[in-house]
C-alpha cells in the first residue's frame, strides 16, 4: 500500500530558512556543514525543491533543530509518545549487525517517521 503524504515545501523551506537565520549562518556555511550545494539549500528554502529525509536529519543535527518542527511546524513532547523507540537496542539489536553509529541513527529516524505517518493515517 502506497501512503500519501502531502508535503508543504514552501512552509518547510521557510522554517529551514528561519532556523538558519536564527543561528546567523550563511547559506554557504550551512550547506558546506550539511554536505549539500548552496544551490540545493536555496531551492529547498524557497520551496522549489522538497528536502529529502536525510537532508532534514543532517540539518537538524548540524543546527540542533527539532526535525518534527522542521517538517510539520510543531514540537512534540516526548511524554506524549512513551512507546516511541528511545534507544536503538529497545527495538533492534544493532550490536551484531555491523551498522555504523550514523546508520543506526538514520534507522531510528526512519522508524520514528514511519510511526508518525501510520498514526496520522490511523493505521
Amino acid at each position: 500500500m502506497q501512503l500519501q503524504y502531502k508535503i508543504d515545501k514552501k512552509a518547510i523551506g521557510k522554517r529551514l530558512q528561519n532556523e538558519r537565520i536564527r543561528l546567523e549562518q550563511t547559506q554557504e556555511k550551512l550547506s558546506e556543514a550539511i554536505g549539500v550545494t548552496t544551490k540545493y539549500l536555496s531551492k529547498v528554502e524557497n520551496g522549489a525543491a522538497a528536502p529529502s529525509l536525510p537532508f532534514i536529519i543532517k540539518f537538524s543535527e548540524v543546527t540542533g533543530s527539532d526535525p518534527n518542527y522542521l517538517l510539520r511546524g510543531t514540537y512534540r513532547q516526548a511524554e506524549c509518545y512513551p512507546y516511541m523507540v528511545r534507544e536503538e537496542s529497545a527495538m533492534y539489536d544493532f550490536s551484531t549487525t555491523g551498522i555504523s553509529k550514523r546508520g543506526r541513527r538514520v534507522c531510528s529516524e526512519i522508524v520514528k517517521k514511519v510511526i508518525e505517518v501510520l498514526e496520522e493515517n490511523n493505521i
